[in-house]
């Protein structure tokens, strides 16, 4: 009885262990930001890329969206959301309560643009929250949508489809929907793992999405 006693001790301890050092890794993984190499936004562009990015990941995949296709490029910015742990607890909050946050830019002026990326992380098997702050404030009419998002789980397509409706009902078109998925924080994609994920998922695309913006 003492040896078995003894045995699940140490189990207890050994699966306390592994839990708080994953825990670690995720407070620490949740401080850090990638930081993709920079790109110059073409103002003459008819194509934009906007995108919302808590961790430097979806900013990676909208810089190089926009590289290659010498698009346009605006970020989302929300004060709402540090890199901290109350930041992603808020994240998680807003996200199941489908809260909208305060973003800036607000809206602007999109006359000039027939094809234009959405990006973010996926929270709550749904696009961020302040993507959906994006759409509801934005003129979309005769633009032609293109969703793209990083996520560590899944998403639903559900979720998806409410999206897709809100913008429709805004006036846009959602016509393709791209992703990539980074995989749990003790198997997960690095920044530069995503960089050429979407270098292979612009390569598959650039095609369809040339016709789109042709339309």
């Amino acid at each position: 009885m003492a040896n078995r006693n003894k045995y699940i001790i140490i189990a207890v301890i050994l699966i306390a262990s592994i839990s708080a050092f994953f825990f670690g890794l995720v407070l620490y993984k949740d401080r850090t930001y990638f930081q993709s190499s920079p790109y110059q936004a073409n103002s003459t562009s008819d194509i934009l890329v906007v995108y919302y990015s808590r961790s430097g990941h979806t900013e990676a995949m909208a810089r190089e969206i926009a590289r290659k296709l010498n698009a346009d490029i605006r970020r989302i910015e929300t004060d709402k959301y540090p890199l901290t742990f109350k930041g992603m607890r808020e994240a998680g909050s807003d996200a199941d309560r489908e809260t909208l946050p305060a973003i800036t830019p607000v809206a602007f002026d999109m006359s000039q643009y027939r094809l234009v990326f959405l990006g973010s992380p996926i929270w709550w098997y749904r696009p961020a929250t302040p993507l959906w702050s994006f759409i509801e404030k934005n003129e979309l009419s005769g633009k032609k949508i293109v969703l793209f998002n990083t996520f560590n789980s899944r998403f639903k397509p559900e979720k998806i489809d409410k999206f897709r409706a809100r913008i429709s009902q805004n006036g846009g078109e959602m016509v393709d929907h791209v992703y990539i998925r980074r995989g749990r924080v003790y198997l997960q994609k690095d920044g530069n793992d995503v960089i050429a994920e979407t270098q292979e998922i612009i390569a598959e695309r650039i095609e369809k999405w040339s016709r789109i913006s042709e339309k």
